[in-house]
């Protein structure tokens, strides 16, 4: 068992050889992996932050866009309420002209009914006259023939 060596006793060459391995493996590393890495890295958040303020610029196009046709609706809104305003007082207009002419038509229709009811009264009223007349000299006629 002397010929092996102790676990517990330091030797220098070999601690100087790892510690030599491990600057060497970190080197290694440093280059070949975490530059890559730390690169990668900073890519990814670039692009985040480019995507965030992409996000920016379309949330205030997107409320810039919604005042623009909020204002346009509410305008829009306004020349409906306007026209539709407009209508009714032409509807109303119309209507009131309409009854006009229909009054005036009744009214005409009226007049000329009352007048062919009194030329038709009077008309009426000789022909009763004669036929009055004319029965007075039979029933005179008559009377004297009996008496």
């Amino acid at each position: 068992m002397d010929a092996l060596p102790d676990p517990m006793k330091l030797d220098l060459i070999q601690i100087g050889f790892v510690v030599l391995l491990i600057t060497l493996l970190y080197i290694f590393l440093k280059f070949s992996f975490f530059q890559p890495v730390v690169k990668v890295m900073d890519e990814r958040e670039a692009a985040i932050a480019a995507g965030g303020a992409a996000k920016a610029d379309a949330a205030a196009l997107i409320d810039q866009r919604q005042g623009e046709y909020s204002g346009r609706l509410r305008e829009l809104r306004a020349k409906a309420f306007e026209h539709r305003k407009a209508l009714a007082a032409a509807a109303s207009d119309e209507k009131i002209t309409l009854l006009e002419t229909a009054r005036n038509q009744a009214t005409l229709a009226r007049n000329n009914a009352l007048e062919e009811l009194k030329s038709e009264k009077e008309s009426a009223k000789i022909e009763l006259m004669a036929q009055v007349d004319a029965l007075s000299e039979s029933m005179v006629q008559h009377l004297l023939k009996q008496a």
